[in-house]
């Protein structure tokens, strides 16, 4: 499974952004943390259009759909409006069937494991809001840089006959995700998030066939949606 090449350029370009608000000597400070549920659903190219798994769905193969996807985040506050964060979650989908061939009887199951890990840098708009109150919604957008780690499990049960298997393949992988959303305070400290996300990326998957060994690319690119509740530490 190998990087994706844009990786490295972005890099320069989020230390870059990092930077800026130590140049006006702002205060890092913890801003808050927080936790929700998101539905993803990467492309899975590979898996879902050319693999040809088991055909549980007669002639058109097994299909991997999205998922949801529990997440958690941190985020410090480098300078007015502008954050960084850490997000993190996890993605799981599988497919398993029988088939019957030649009056051999077999069972195939596959799952495919994903913990995206992003490295994130937002920027919280400011908008009016009445005379000592807080404003309604709080938008905001941003760019993270995504490490994305893959494990995928297959298993091939042979009731007569040779052929059973269990095999696995894990690896990571480098990414981006860009995103918009918008908080609303709840009460106290506790704040509601709506976060949409772009992933974009891919990885290489280990192929083996009779006769030879390959490599195919598997696309991770996929809208993500979700909720979360997040604690408030600071503005």
């Amino acid at each position: 499974m190998k990087s994706t090449n844009y990786y490295l350029l972005l890099t320069g370009l989020l230390g870059g952004l990092c930077m800026l608000p130590f140049a006006t000597q702002a205060q890092v400070k913890l801003k808050s943390i927080g936790a929700g549920v998101s539905y993803w659903q990467p492309s899975l190219d590979y898996w879902n259009k050319r693999s040809m798994l088991t055909a549980y769905n007669k002639d058109q193969g097994a299909t991997l759909s999205g998922a949801a996807m529990p997440t958690a985040a941190l985020e410090i506050g480098l300078t007015k409006g502008l954050s960084a964060g850490v997000r993190v979650g996890f993605w799981k989908q599988s497919a398993a069937g029988n088939l019957t061939i030649a009056g051999i009887d077999r069972n195939e199951s596959f799952t495919l494991s994903i913990i995206p890990v992003s490295l994130d840098l937002k920027y919280s708009f400011a908008l009016p809001a009445a005379e000592g109150k807080t404003p309604f919604l709080t938008p905001y957008a941003g760019v993270g840089l995504s490490r994305y780690f893959i494990k995928n499990e297959f298993s091939r049960q042979v009731a007569q006959g040779i052929g059973s298997l269990n095999e696995t393949q894990a690896g990571s992988s480098n990414g981006i995700q860009v995103f918009v959303g918008a908080e609303k305070k709840l009460i106290g400290k506790l704040y509601a998030g709506l976060d949409v996300r772009y992933h974009i990326g891919s990885y290489k998957q280990g192929v083996k066939t009779e006769t030879s060994s390959t490599s195919e690319t598997v696309s991770l690119n996929g809208l993500e949606a979700g909720l979360s509740l997040r604690i408030k530490l600071a503005d």
